[in-house]
């Protein structure tokens, strides 16, 4: 794991990956204590093979349809990715003790797998998902998790490439792709985050929202289809509709979501304080498409439609998948601040909508890569039996080295 220099422990305490929901809430005296472990824990050294370990697919081939519709051989998604070595040697034990996480909720009824990713990824005017093959032509992205992030990165490139701010090992076992406009000041110089948490979330096996036969009911449970991708947030193709699943917070102020920057500085966010980037992506999944020509319409929000005060998947989306979520910090400056008040920094997308406040374009982009065997464990575990693992503990004693 990296951290800024500059990221007190304080702001860790307060906004790592051992959060709890995507509200920003304080950390529970437990979870503190949980992190200040994570903080002082040293990673068992791996050995640096050489060549570097790859991973390899299996020969089930994923069909790309007409117009970009990129087809599902199965609800698993795409063949699994298996490693070319024993992803033991990814893994450790978990904290350096090997011992099991608790519940994420009280009651089981949801499980949580997350990470903390560094903020020194890649700053590049291309997105291999809205425009493949043509570098230079985005609007300014920052990512994170895997190094391979071009306009010509696709999910063999990703599985060919095992270096990664996610899982700094050789035998990193999460090759994705993450990536969001960059934050820009009024010179165009790239704000870097301090770090990024990733999460996965979803409703535990067990649980009321995975029972068909419960009022509760969300949809049909299933793990995170193998390279699914897909666009969230403020859609360029829609501009002015309303954002689901992006919003700014901060460590002082109201400590509420607001739509951009000028809200988060007026809200009482200043300078020392932690400023977040929380972009959630949808889920539940159509279970046909891995992608589509928008790279949004195979998956969907679970809303509250129905009218009997329950969250469900539409029925055009039946399947209910892990959600990906991402909380990239910075700790606000005084320069980001204006003396009205108002934010000196935007978002890289923020000039495709004339007329848009600082931020208010947030969105994010994801392409799955993950190594079959260790992304199995984490299901198995953190998500269906409801625990609550941070730091890439796999819920099952192991934890992956470098997360």
């Amino acid at each position: 794991m990296t951290y800024s220099r500059n990221m007190s422990i304080a702001a860790l305490l307060l906004f790592c990956a051992s959060c709890g929901g995507g509200s920003g809430d304080l950390l529970s005296s437990a979870d503190q204590g949980e992190l200040a472990r994570k903080v002082k824990l040293v990673a068992a050294p791996s050995p640096t093979p050489s060549p570097s370990p790859t991973a390899t697919s299996t020969s089930l081939a994923v069909t790309v349809g007409a117009a970009g519709y990129v087809l599902s051989p199965t609800l698993d998604g795409a063949p699994d990715l298996l490693a070319s070595f024993d992803i033991a040697n990814g893994l450790q034990a978990a904290w350096g003790t090997g011992e099991i996480p608790g519940l994420y909720t009280s009651d089981r009824s949801e499980g949580a797998f997350r990470f903390t990713c560094g903020g020194d990824g890649k700053v590049a005017q291309d997105d291999p998902l809205v425009y493949p093959n043509q570098p230079g032509k985005s609007h300014l992205h920052k990512a994170w998790g895997n190094t391979d992030f071009s306009a010509a990165t696709t999910p063999a490139s990703l599985a060919a490439s095992a270096t990664t701010n996610c899982n700094k090992t050789a035998y990193s076992l999460n090759r994705s792709s993450y990536w969001m406009p960059a934050l820009i000041d009024d010179l165009g110089n790239v704000m870097q985050p301090n770090f990024i948490s990733v999460y996965y979330k979803r409703g535990a096996a067990s649980s009321a929202y995975c029972d068909p036969n419960s009022a509760k009911f969300v949809g049909t449970c299933v793990s995170l289809p193998n390279q699914i991708r897909y666009v969230f947030g403020w859609n360029m193709n829609s501009p002015t509709a309303k954002v689901d699943g992006a919003s700014w917070y901060c460590s002082g102020g109201d400590n509420l979501h607001h739509a951009n920057l000028n809200q988060v500085f007026a809200s009482g966010c200043k300078a020392g304080d932690t400023l977040v980037a929380n972009t959630i992506a949808p889920n539940c999944w159509d279970g046909k498409y891995l992608d589509t020509p928008d790279h949004r319409s195979h998956v969907a929000y679970a809303d509250y439609s129905r009218g009997d005060g329950n969250a469900h998947c539409p029925a055009s989306h039946p399947f209910y998948i892990p959600q990906e979520e991402n909380k990239a910090m910075w700790t606000v400056t005084a320069a980001m601040i204006r003396a009205d008040g108002t934010s000196s920094v935007r978002l890289s997308s923020d000039d495709m909508l004339p007329g848009a406040q600082p931020g208010e374009t947030l969105h994010a982009d994801y392409i799955e890569s993950w190594v079959a065997g260790a992304k199995k464990i984490w299901m198995d575990n953190c998500i269906n039996k409801g625990l609550s693992c941070s730091g890439g503990d796999l819920g099952n004693g192991k934890q992956l080295i470098g997360a």
